[in-house]
């Protein structure tokens, strides 16, 4: 099972790496660290992968250590060129374990003389210790970043929701994915008719209606939706059988790309007048027009902006749209002017979240989804603006709204205002979320001046 965020920001997943970790001990005052007259944090190779991708930086400190952890947050991104490390934070599973020999315990008020960190990362491991020493917030909008019961709680609900005939000691559950937006652990059963393979996926509150969304569009489009063996709407949680690793990255088919293309506007249209619906279940009503007004009190206002890491990238990409404002609200007209009804728009579809099941598509991940123009989706995938026979094979399944050469004009005008919507996205409800410093908040608020860029290239594509 994947996850992914546009644009890329994966890894080649072929190099390793250094990574140093921050364990904290039970009573959360003492964290590890090597024996000697200079001691250091303990250092493991692991893959060079897209930094919330925990298997192996879970296993390889496991293993160092002698007891089992799991991950908090990644405090550093770290640097292969400038042979810095990769920082995770972590929490011991059990309170009664031991260290390996060679490891040791001292006061997290100690930090400033540990040996091999460079000042940036001992500043981030201070505010570390003082973070987790603190009281937690009762309802953190991200629990597993905090040392509480958030584990066992999710591991119970999973042994509560597989079969019944199914014990704990059959059961193998391994964290592969954490960070802001998401928890996701791989859950393996072993069965009598032999392994069976299951997902369990935590999202944030500020995320919490993609459970309640995934489960609808599963009710009513079973044949393109994940198989759910159970959803908890109210914390965010779910259950599903596993996909496999073949998605629409990796099959390449433009046969399979048309139909995906085509169960997406399935869906949408299958949400077409139940819209309310929709809003109760907490999603956005995002519309065209007000596109235009939010990218002009950008450009005139970018310091209101707030943005704690990418403000310099954003004022330069807006300073390219400014020219453009009265074009971008031209555009919006021609979106609306072709007469598409709002709906269900996932807000996030590429590659990597359509699955191919049995040869057929399977789209996943509808964090990011709206009521909005059903073009948005489709017109912010690069393959489909790329190949007219994946537009066309979207936009036909719409033509009793409008005909097709209307219908090619609007999903042309739509690629910059959905590359648009999808900066003031981030920015309204995913980063204002985010506590300032933060690696999760570097990388998803430079997903703003991207989208703004892509905007702005387009727009200047067409003159």
């Amino acid at each position: 099972m994947s996850e992914s965020s546009s644009p890329d920001h994966h890894g080649s997943g072929e190099e390793c790496i250094s990574a140093l970790a921050l364990v904290f001990s039970g009573n959360r005052n003492e964290i590890a660290v090597t024996t000697g007259d200079v001691p250091s944090l303990p250092e493991v190779r692991v893959r060079d992968r897209f930094y919330p991708e925990i298997e192996d930086v879970v296993r390889a400190v496991t293993e160092a250590l002698g007891v089992g952890v799991r991950v908090l947050r990644c405090l550093d991104l770290g640097s292969s060129e400038d042979g810095r490390p990769r920082l995770y934070s972590f929490k011991m599973s059990r309170r009664d374990e031991s260290l390996s020999d060679g490891l040791r315990w001292c006061s997290s008020t100690e930090v400033e003389y540990l040996d091999g960190i460079e000042e940036s990362q001992i500043a981030s491991i201070r505010q570390e210790c003082e973070r987790v020493s603190g009281d937690a917030p009762e309802l953190a909008a991200v629990p597993w970043e905090w040392p509480g019961n958030w584990e066992c709680e999710a591991q119970e609900w999973i042994y509560s929701n597989l079969y019944s005939g199914v014990s704990h000691e059959q059961l193998t559950l391994t964290p592969v994915r954490s960070w802001s937006i998401s928890s996701v652990i791989r859950v393996d059963a072993e069965t009598g008719r032999g392994l069976r393979r299951f997902y369990f996926k935590a999202f944030p509150a500020f995320f919490s209606n993609e459970a309640s969304v995934t489960d609808l569009v599963a009710d009513r489009f079973p044949e393109i939706s994940p198989k759910l063996v159970s959803v908890d709407r109210s914390r965010g949680w779910m259950l599903m059988e596993d996909l496999g690793d073949l998605t629409l990255g990796t099959a390449d088919s433009v046969e399979l790309w048309c139909e995906a293309m085509r169960a997406l506007a399935r869906i949408q249209n299958g949400f077409v007048g139940h819209t309310n619906l929709l809003e109760r279940l907490g999603l956005e009503r995002r519309s065209t027009s007000d596109v235009a007004t939010t990218l002009q009190q950008w450009a005139q206002s970018p310091g209101s902006l707030r943005l704690g890491y990418e403000l310099g990238r954003t004022e330069s990409a807006l300073e390219r749209l400014e020219p453009h404002i009265e074009q971008v609200a031209e555009l919006c007209k021609t979106v609306d002017g072709v007469g598409l009804p709002m709906t269900l728009d996932h807000g996030d579809l590429d590659a990597g979240n359509i699955f191919v099941r049995e040869g057929s598509p399977v789209i996943m991940d509808w964090s990011d989804s709206s009521i909005s123009s059903p073009l948005y989706a489709a017109a912010l995938i690069p393959q489909v603006s790329r190949n007219t026979l994946l537009m066309s094979a979207f936009l036909d399944e719409w033509t009793q709204y409008a005909p097709i050469d209307q219908l090619e004009e609007a999903f042309e005008a739509s690629k910059p205002i959905a590359a648009l919507e999808r900066a003031f996205h981030y920015h309204r409800n995913i980063v204002a979320h985010l506590g300032y410093p933060s690696v999760d908040l570097r990388v998803l608020e430079s997903y703003i001046p991207d989208l703004l860029n892509l905007a702005a290239a387009e727009l200047e594509r067409r003159g």
